[in-house]
C-alpha cells in the first residue's frame, strides 16, 4: 500500500487502523510531501489527547467522520512541486500527519517554506515551517527524536535561569526527553536545585542520568523533604498529580508552569482549584521569540542549533532507538505510545515506507 493513513477515532485513541488514501491533483503553489520517518514520542501523544480541545489538533489535518489524522514531526522529500522555488526531492523537517503523503500550500521563507493554508492557520507559525533536513547521517533518528521536543527544554531553562535566582525546580514526568532536556541544561547553575518526580518503574533509569539533584517517586511525595522555595515544571497534564504536589508543596511553591500532557487524562486546564499560585500554560514559541527579540534571530538560533546537537549527541549514550517500519508497525508502535507501553530510554522511528 503506496497511500495510506492512520486514522484514528475520536472517542478511543487506541482504536487505529491504516486505510488507503487518496490523493487529489496539486493545484499552483502546492507541494506533496512523501513521508520518510515519524518521531513517535510523548508530544505525539499530547497532540491525539489534545485533538478536540480548543487547540484542536485533529483539525490540521482532517480525517473522514470520527476519525482523526494523528500529527507529530518528520522528515519527508518532496515528491512533487507546482511552487518553482520548491525542489522534487527536497528533504525537509516539519510537523506531519501519520499519513505517507501530506499537500501544503507552500510559501519560501529565508528558513525553508511555511505551509499557508488556510485549514491550518489556526496553528501557531511554528507548527507550519518545513525546515531543510540534508542527507541522513549517524544522528538522523536521534536528532528527529529530540529536535520536536528541545526547544521546550531550552525555552524553559532560559526562562528559569532569568526568573529564578536561586531554589528548587520540582519536574514531574521526569523521565520524559523533554524534562531529561531540561534538567541536562540546568545541571550545576548556581542556586539552583532540581527534583525529578517519576514514576517507580522509571527511578533507576531517572537517577542514572547524573542530570537532578534528587529523583522521588510520586509515592515518595507524601514524604519528600519541602524546600523553603520552590517552581513546579510540570509534564504530566494530570490533574490527581498537579494535586498531590500542591498539597505536600503548596506553601513553598512561588509559581507553576504547565508544559506538558504526557499522562492519561491530561487536560490543558488545571484543576480551578489549585490558586496559590495559579498554574499557567508555558508556551514555548512566546519564550523564543522572546529571546530573538533580544538578541536578534541570527544569534539565538545559533545558540539554540549548538545546544541542541551537543544534546544530541549525548543522547547516544542513554537513548535507544526502536524502529518500526512499514505503516502496520507505525499503527503497533502508535498504539504502544497511547498505552504508555514504551520505556523511557527508548524513542521509536516510524520509517513510513
Amino acid at each position: 500500500m503506496d497511500r495510506w493513513d492512520l486514522l484514528v477515532r475520536r472517542d478511543d485513541l487506541a482504536d487505529g487502523e491504516i486505510r488507503q488514501a487518496s490523493l487529489e491533483p496539486l493545484r499552483p503553489g502546492e507541494v506533496r510531501l512523501v513521508a520518510e520517518k515519524f518521531a513517535l514520542t510523548a508530544i505525539t501523544a499530547t497532540y491525539a489527547r489534545l485533538g478536540e480541545s480548543e487547540l484542536p489538533f485533529f483539525d490540521a489535518f482532517p480525517g473522514p467522520d470520527g476519525h482523526g489524522r494523528v500529527p507529530t514531526w518528520g522528515y519527508a522529500r518532496v515528491e512533487e512541486s507546482l511552487h518553482p522555488e520548491i525542489t522534487v526531492g527536497t528533504r525537509y523537517f516539519g510537523f506531519l500527519p501519520l499519513s505517507s503523503h501530506v499537500t501544503l500550500a507552500a510559501s519560501p521563507t529565508p528558513r525553508g517554506f511555511a505551509d499557508t493554508a488556510p485549514g491550518r492557520d489556526y496553528l501557531h507559525p511554528w507548527y507550519r515551517e518545513y525546515l531543510p533536513a540534508g542527507e541522513p547521517d549517524a544522528l538522523d533518528d536521534h536528532r528527529l527524536l529530540l529536535r520536536p521536543l528541545y526547544p521546550a527544554s531550552f525555552n524553559l531553562a532560559e526562562f528559569l535561569s532569568r526568573e529564578v535566582e536561586s531554589g528548587t525546580v520540582l519536574i514531574t514526568s521526569a523521565s520524559s526527553k523533554t524534562a531529561v532536556g531540561l534538567a541536562a541544561l540546568l545541571a550545576g547553575r548556581e542556586g539552583l536545585r532540581t527534583v525529578g518526580v517519576t514514576g517507580a518503574a522509571n527511578l533507576d533509569f531517572t537517577r542514572g542520568l547524573g542530570h537532578y539533584d534528587e529523583v522521588i517517586t510520586y509515592e515518595d511525595v507524601p514524604s519528600a523533604e519541602v524546600p523553603a522555595s520552590a517552581v513546579l515544571v510540570d509534564f504530566t497534564g494530570q490533574a490527581e498529580r498537579l494535586f498531590l504536589l500542591y498539597d505536600r508543596f503548596g506553601a513553598a511553591l512561588k509559581d507553576a508552569l504547565l508544559v506538558g500532557y504526557t499522562h492519561p487524562g491530561a487536560e490543558i486546564e488545571p484543576p480551578p482549584e489549585l490558586t496559590h499560585p495559579e498554574p499557567w500554560i508555558f508556551f514555548t514559541p512566546t519564550e523564543e521569540q522572546r529571546l530573538i527579540e533580544k538578541e536578534g534571530e541570527e544569534e539565538y538560533r545559533t545558540r539554540y542549533g549548538r545546544s541542541e546537537e551537543k544534546f544530541v549527541e549525548a543522547a547516544l549514550s542513554w537513548l535507544t532507538v526502536s524502529r518500526a517500519a512499514g505503516p502496520q508497525a507505525l499503527a503497533a508502535a502508535y498504539r504502544s505510545l497511547i498505552d504508555g507501553a514504551l520505556p523511557p530510554d527508548t524513542g521509536t522511528v516510524a520509517v513510513a515506507r
